[in-house]
């Protein structure tokens, strides 16, 4: 079926391909989740809301931890699939709705987190939307997992193929290539916005890196959950998919590439 771009918000594309994002989006390093607890001081007895929480891979590490948390996810496709995954568990529930939307929650929350999902939220209002669902001692974290703008032997190929195909996707210093790379944030970094706000107590953050070797289609399948190359012509999408697998498969057909965690935690301030 043809799209038309006309009629399709770049925030809602995920759930054309929600079984492929589920699939082939990477999960997030236990150490995050160890760092998060640690910081919020969380315990199973408090909800914890996931805010744009997709399929579910963000929510289903602390699921196994012995925590209830309450998924927030508009899109009727991605909330179906966690749903499906998640759903068989007591401890996990969702609201099919935007964060601008959530008036009401079983009881307000210690922890509300967003994993690759922040940048979507309405940046006038999402502070304030999630320090009313906050607990007096309640926590946000924001986290991504980004790729690393690391150097391969076809970097040179590629960067001529997006300029012929894809041209706005290779412009700048951000060569988009890999799910998480772009961020659209309303100020220089999160710990800017989490500051600018003035809602919440100083920032803590965490990194960590860690490396995946990429086959040629993961990195094509990795792109076709990338809302920038959804958003493409439906015809220039394909043949610059078809390309890209080829010239990887020309080159060894896998790769190495580094990314690193980002995440950003501050205590409501009271």
């Amino acid at each position: 079926m043809s799209e038309s771009n006309t009629e399709r918000t770049q925030s809602k594309v995920f759930g054309e391909v929600a079984e492929l994002y589920h699939a082939v989006r990477p999960d997030y390093p236990d150490g995050l989740y160890n760092w998060m607890i640690e910081t919020s001081s969380v315990n199973g007895h408090d909800l914890l809301l996931d805010i744009g929480c997709g399929t579910g891979k963000s929510s289903a590490p602390f699921l196994r931890r012995g925590f209830t948390v309450l998924g927030v996810e508009p899109d009727s496709m991605m909330a179906r699939v966690a749903l499906r995954e998640l759903g068989d568990l007591d401890t996990f529930s969702i609201e099919q709705l935007p964060l601008d939307e959530l008036r009401t929650i079983p009881s307000q929350a210690s922890l509300v987190y967003a994993g690759q999902s922040w940048h979507w939220m309405n940046p006038e209002t999402r502070f304030e939307s999630v320090a009313s669902l906050l607990n007096p001692d309640g926590w946000l974290c924001v986290f991504w997992n980004r790729p690393e703008q690391t150097q391969q032997s076809f970097d040179t190929e590629m960067d001529a193929l997006y300029d012929e195909l894809a041209p706005s996707l290779n412009a700048g210093s951000s060569k988009i290539r890999l799910p998480g790379l772009k961020a659209a944030i309303a100020a220089d970094s999160p710990k800017d916005e989490f500051d600018l706000s003035g809602l919440f107590e100083p920032v803590h953050t965490y990194e960590e890196s860690w490396e995946k070797v990429m086959s040629s289609d993961e990195h094509v399948q990795s792109l076709m959950t990338q809302s920038d190359h959804r958003m493409l012509p439906e015809e220039s999408r394909i043949e610059l998919f078809s390309r890209v697998q080829e010239l990887i498969d020309n080159d060894g057909g896998r790769y190495k590439q580094r990314f690193t965690t980002h995440a950003y935690a501050a205590r409501l301030s009271v």
